[in-house]
This record gives C-alpha cells, sequence and structure tokens, in this order.
C-alpha cells in the first residue's frame, strides 16, 4: 500500500498568527478570548489572594505606611480633622449638618491625599517614589502568588524593583492622559464661579464640553492602566507594553470599563462609611483610619486590576 506522508500543520487562520504573535510579546499563554467575569468574581478572587498571603502584603503595605508616616507626613503635614469639624459645624446650619460636615471633611481628605498642603515640593515627590515602589512591591508579589511559590516581604521589594524605570514612564503617561479630564473640570468650574457660563445652554455647553474631554481619558486609561503590569514583564519595554495593552482591550473596551469604573465607586462608598462615623464622633482617629483605609484599598486596587488583567490574557 502506498505510504501516507504527512504534512506540517499550518496555521489555520490570521488570528490564530495573530494569537502568537501576541503571546511573544506578553511571553505568557493567551487563549480565545471568553466572556470576562462580573465585578463581583473579580473582588472574590482578588480578596482571597490577598487573604491567602496577607501576611506578605500586610508587610509591605506596612513599610510603605511607616514611611508615609515618618517621611511624606512629616514634610506636607496633616488636616486637622478635629478643627475643620468644629469649624463646618459652627458655619452648617440645620437638622443634618453634621453629617454635611462630615461629608466636606470626608471630601477635603481625598483631596489632601493628592495635593500638597505644606505648600512644599518634598512631601508630593517623596509620596511619588512611595507609591511607585510599593506598586511594584505588589505587583510582584501578585504575579509570584499565581505561580504557587513562597514569597517574602523583603523579595518582593528588592527583586520587585528592577523595572522601575519603565514602570515610572507608564506611570508618567497616565498622568498626561489625566490632563484632558482635569483640563475640562477647570473650565467647567471657571464658567460657573466667574459666571461666564450663565444661561442653561452655556452651562450645559461647558458641562458637554468637560464630559467629551474626560470621555477621553477614560478612554485612554483603559488599555494603558493594564501596561503597568505588562511593563514589569522581563525584557519589556514602555512602547511594546502599551502596544500589548492596546491588543488587549481590543474589542471589549466597554466591559472594561465598566468593571474599572466600579473599583473607585465601591471604594469611594465604603470608605466614606466607615470614616463618617470616625469623623463625626472621634474626629482626632479619623485621619489615622483614613490612613489604614488608604493602604488597604491600594492592595485591593492592584490585586482587582491585575485579576482584571490575567483575565484578558485567557
Amino acid at each position: 500500500m502506498p505510504k501516507t506522508v504527512s504534512k506540517p500543520n499550518k496555521p489555520t487562520s490570521k488570528k490564530q498568527s495573530n494569537t502568537k504573535s501576541v503571546d511573544n510579546k506578553l511571553d505568557i499563554t493567551v487563549k480565545p478570548r471568553h466572556r470576562l467575569p462580573d465585578v463581583w468574581q473579580l473582588t472574590k478572587t482578588s480578596l482571597i489572594i490577598l487573604c491567602r498571603y496577607r501576611w506578605v502584603f500586610i508587610g509591605i503595605i506596612l513599610i510603605y505606611g511607616i514611611f508615609d508616616v515618618v517621611v511624606v507626613q512629616g514634610l506636607r503635614g496633616g488636616l486637622n480633622v478635629t478643627s475643620l469639624n468644629q469649624q463646618l459645624s459652627g458655619l452648617l446650619h440645620g437638622r443634618y449638618k453634621q453629617i454635611s460636615s462630615g461629608y466636606t471633611v470626608y471630601a477635603l481628605l481625598l483631596l489632601s491625599a493628592g495635593t500638597n498642603s505644606s505648600g512644599s515640593g518634598g512631601g508630593y515627590g517623596y509620596q511619588l517614589i512611595a507609591v511607585i515602589m510599593v506598586s511594584l512591591a505588589i505587583i510582584w508579589a501578585l504575579r509570584t502568588s499565581s505561580n504557587s511559590v513562597k514569597i517574602r516581604v523583603r523579595d518582593a521589594y528588592y527583586k520587585g524593583m528592577y523595572p522601575i524605570i519603565p514602570f515610572f514612564g507608564i506611570f508618567l503617561l497616565i498622568g498626561l492622559e489625566l490632563l484632558p479630564m482635569l483640563a475640562g473640570i477647570y473650565l467647567y468650574v471657571t464658567a460657573i464661579n466667574n459666571s461666564i457660563a450663565v444661561t442653561f445652554f452655556e452651562q450645559a455647553g461647558f458641562a458637554l464640553l468637560a464630559l467629551a474631554l474626560s470621555a477621553l481619558t477614560v478612554f485612554w486609561l483603559s488599555s494603558s492602566i493594564f501596561a503597568l503590569y505588562i511593563v514589569t514583564l522581563p525584557d519589556m519595554t514602555p512602547f511594546k507594553a502599551l502596544r500589548s495593552a492596546k491588543e488587549l482591550v481590543r474589542k471589549r473596551r466597554w466591559p472594561i470599563i465598566l468593571r474599572l469604573f466600579y473599583l473607585p465607586l465601591a471604594m469611594l462608598i465604603v470608605s466614606s462609611t466607615v470614616l463618617l462615623p470616625f469623623i463625626i464622633f472621634v474626629a482626632p482617629a479619623a485621619q489615622w483610619i483614613f490612613l489604614v483605609l488608604s493602604l488597604v484599598f491600594l492592595a485591593i486596587a492592584h490585586s482587582y486590576i491585575y485579576n482584571l488583567y490575567r483575565e484578558l490574557l485567557e
């Protein structure tokens, strides 16, 4: 009988060939795209990972918290929650003045986390460096824990720091992508406060402009935020990470935006619910509770986004 000669297997479609190229870029197996898990599943998975390696993540954020209290807060100063609460309670009137003043102080605490209240740039610069370093340590711990390898706090800060330059490049790009949204909000607030927009249509026009600029920022961030995790892979450059991130979110940008939008919304609801009683009844402890929540939410945010990133790869 004649022998049958087997032919080598070839890619059946251009799509499979593209999948392999993306696989080489990300240095990890990329499977056919599937339906993304909902926000509850992502939250559950993120919390399970943090709880499983809780002592490692507690050690990582504890080192950052000590640095923040000793160095950053010492240079920037902090809000006097008790004094602010008393002043606002005296200015506000009505049945719900305590709740109104509490939410106002809460908003000021949020603003103080991203601004320099002492007037010197040293505190903010040190905080930026500390956030980058603790983020790299958390990302290293998350990636290593997914491989079921024993991890230590020391290794997270030692071994996780090697991609700090490309990571800072992506971090800087994200800061630039926030500019359209900030510009839109600034134009809207300026137009309202200075009576530039008086009529309803004028105010609606500035509101639509702010909304359009904010939508542009959200569109950019929905892909570039994953570049923060891709750029920590070996032999990865910022430009390659950005291209890989765009490929990950291709044709799935809207469900990704919804899952990303859930994260800050949930954090705002939880933090305001926890902090408001402290601001009203135990004001001196409010700033310390705010610091603890900030540390915990930083780890949760990275775990949530990293798990979403892993789901995009499957």
